[in-house]
């Protein structure tokens, strides 16, 4: 059997891709079996990938919060340029790992000004470049690299260590050969092997608040705007607190909290 990607390329199906996926969203080895073994009987020619998705996810709503984790990719991409923008979300997953950051910064370089997503600083000062698609199957490409790292060289007097690119999606060869070339980091959906995007996410359950199913586009909306984009922030804050800050009934927000909870456990 095979599948078809989204970018439209055949690739063999692969049930321990299937196993291992469940088992890092949560699901115990049972549900994992049953899963894989149920694609496999289910689909047995060439199948879109997205298919396959859609009823995984149904599949493994057996166990409460994997299928919403296991949706993780698609739950990145419902962030967006605005509202909820790619950029602060990676801040707020740096600073869980201890960077200091900024957002929206306008920097001087030496010929013109520049507009920086990210400034981090652990021990070192990192420009970062965040690059958000909101289609699967699309690829970081070569252009991307070479203008954050022309801008990163137009900003030296900024004392910037490294210039660092942050995508939700894959990088295409050429992009991460050139960048490797040069110095600049990348953080992408599945690279580098250790600290990708999705490792980063995982490792600390620093999922954005999009991944709550159970939540109007009006919820998610006022959440945002009392500055929670991480899912697990939500525990910070009482009932009655968090309903008079979003001005969300006590009811919903209890709903809200505890779908939250579930998934971030």
């Amino acid at each position: 059997m095979q599948v078809i990607k989204s970018s439209g390329e055949l690739e063999k199906f692969n049930g321990r891709k299937i196993y291992r996926s469940v088992r890092d969203a949560g699901g115990s080895k049972q549900l994992a079996r049953s899963a894989t073994n149920e694609a496999k009987r289910k689909f047995r020619t060439q199948t879109p990938t997205k298919e396959i998705l859609n009823f995984l996810l149904r599949f493994l709503s057996r166990e409460p919060g994997v299928a919403e984790r296991y949706d993780l990719k698609r739950t990145i991409m419902s962030l967006g340029p605005s509202g909820f923008p790619f950029e602060r979300f990676f801040a707020d997953v740096l600073k869980s790992y201890g960077y200091k950051t900024q957002i929206d910064n306008k920097l001087k370089g030496k010929n013109v000004f520049h507009e920086v997503d990210i400034i981090a600083e652990k021990n070192q000062k990192w420009m970062i470049e965040c690059k958000y698609h909101n289609e699967s199957g699309v690829l970081t490409r070569l252009h991307v690299p070479l203008y954050t790292y022309a801008r990163f060289l137009d900003l030296k007097s900024q004392n910037f260590h490294a210039p660092w690119l942050a995508t939700n999606t894959r990088c295409s060869r050429d992009a991460i050969s050139y960048s490797k070339g040069v110095g600049l980091k990348i953080t992408s959906w599945k690279y580098p092997k250790k600290e990708n995007l999705q490792s980063l996410i995982e490792t600390k359950k620093l999922y954005p608040i999009t991944i709550l199913k159970k939540i109007s586009n009006d919820e998610l909306n006022k959440i945002y705007d009392v500055g929670i984009i991480l899912a697990k922030d939500l525990s910070n804050f009482s009932e009655d607190e968090l309903s008079k800050k979003t001005q969300i009934s006590t009811k919903r927000i209890a709903k809200i909290l505890e779908e939250a909870r579930i998934i971030c456990e």
